[in-house]
């Protein structure tokens, strides 16, 4: 039984002095004088926190500066955004999404921004490295304060010399002052800003936010005439009136107008910049069709709102303000009236073509009048008969003709001559005919482009 009891203590002293005989591991040596920050986060009423604790291998000799920065973005977040109820970002129709993508922005500028704070340890080992920085909260709104003070006194002197430009009607500088005086104070969107006028405080923020609102809806983009009439007697060219205006129908300077419409020939594209005075544009060689022509014209919105990417989510409102939705100005085409006469026109075969020339005239919309006092275009067909051929019993016959086509001035604008069209068949009369009725088909297939495009050019 002694035997028992010895062995048992023996057992029990060799386990112990293995246990008690195991190192720790060179880590957990070095944790052994961590400070009490590093064990276990500060709660401190009075201070924004940071730490940061990173695996130095992870950024090789950069890793306090790494640290650094995931400290200090640590504190920023324990800075909480707070958008009050009568803010310009609480006042968005899409709110949800507008207050989330603010609280967004704030945060990084936040983080750029953060100053005053102070580095209270750091602490590493062979592995790790840990930093702790904390800001004294009211030394950051007074930090704060100051920077909104400054921030509020440049955006009141962009905001008066907004309002003067708008006195001058120099709409241009007065849009692009008072986005200025909106911008110097984006970061404080979430709540109040106030500035004095006539020893009364008023909200800055909000008078801006009205300001850029009421200037923009008051500009509207005014044409003459209400449709473009293209004719002979303005030689299918029309002049279009423009000028930007504001809500009392004063005429505003250096807008850029955008105009496009279908030449002859490739799509036609100008920008033009508003005046005192009527900004003209002729229009002309306008590519013909017979309905749904129109000119394009609208204020080009970028050209006036010069807005950087990163800020056109939060300004979406004022582009929204800013409605340049494209004008269709209506083209109408007027085509000259036509007489037409022949070299041949008591043949028994003439009416062939000229019912066919009729016909294709008709189809390109011109009018055809039987008095020249009546009409704006001369048409001329000169037809040419050759010899028939009676050397064979099948007896053939051929025709050609050309026309010339004239304003009422005489000058000749148009001319074609065609191919030679033969008719066969055993009398002389019939292949004559049927040559006529070859060159009356050909008349009817064509569609007359050249001569349109060289009446309306």
């Amino acid at each position: 039984m002694r035997l028992k009891a010895y062995l048992f203590i023996l057992v029990i002293a060799v386990l112990t002095s293995c246990g008690s005989s195991k190192k720790l591991s060179k880590h957990d040596e070095q944790m052994l004088n961590a400070p009490i920050w590093v064990k276990s986060r500060p709660i401190n009423g009075l201070y924004y926190i940071g730490i940061a604790k990173i695996n130095k291998s992870s950024y090789q000799n950069d890793y306090i500066e790494a640290a650094k920065r995931i400290a200090l973005n640590d504190l920023a977040s324990e800075i909480s955004v707070k958008i009050q109820s009568n803010s310009i970002v609480s006042s968005f129709e899409d709110n949800a999404g507008y207050k989330s993508e603010f609280s967004r922005f704030i945060k990084m500028e936040m983080t750029k921004d953060l100053s005053g704070y102070q580095q209270q340890g750091s602490f590493e080992t062979d592995e790790m490295y840990m930093v702790y920085y904390r800001l004294s909260k009211s030394k950051w709104t007074e930090i704060q304060a100051k920077k909104k003070k400054a921030a509020a006194d440049r955006a009141n002197t962009a905001f008066q010399q907004a309002q003067k430009d708008k006195l001058e009607l120099n709409y241009i500088s007065a849009i692009n002052s008072s986005m200025n005086a909106l911008l110097e104070l984006k970061k404080y969107w979430n709540e109040s800003v106030y500035y004095s006028v006539d020893d009364q405080q008023r909200r800055l923020d909000i008078d801006v936010r009205e300001f850029i609102v009421s200037t923009l809806s008051s500009i509207s983009l005014v044409y003459k005439p209400s449709t473009l009439q293209l004719n002979s007697e303005n030689n299918f060219k029309e002049k279009l009136k423009l000028s930007v205006e504001n809500d009392k129908s004063q005429k505003l300077n250096g807008f850029p107008i955008k105009i496009n419409y279908r030449k002859n020939s490739i799509p036609f594209q100008n920008t033009i910049y508003s005046k005192s005075t009527d900004a003209i544009v002729e229009v002309s060689n306008v590519k013909y069709k017979q309905n749904g022509l129109f000119a394009f014209i609208e204020l080009e919105k970028n050209k006036v709102l010069r807005i950087k990417n990163e800020d056109k989510k939060l300004l979406k409102f004022i582009s929204d303000a800013f409605q340049t939705n494209p004008i269709r100005v209506p083209i109408n085409f007027t085509l000259p009236s036509i007489y037409i006469s022949s070299n041949k026109s008591k043949s028994i075969n003439y009416h062939y073509i000229k019912d066919a020339m009729q016909q294709s005239l008709g189809k390109s919309n011109f009018i055809i009048v039987n008095s020249k006092r009546n009409a704006e275009l001369f048409f001329r067909i000169n037809i040419h008969e050759t010899k028939a051929n009676t050397s064979t019993k099948v007896l053939s016959a051929s025709v050609s003709y050309s026309i010339e086509v004239k304003n009422k001035a005489k000058k000749t604008i148009y001319t074609y001559s065609s191919d030679k069209y033969k008719g066969v068949d055993y009398s002389i009369e019939g292949a004559r005919e049927k040559s006529y009725i070859k060159a009356s088909e050909d008349i009817n297939g064509s569609s007359f482009k050249k001569l349109m495009q060289a009446i309306i050019q």
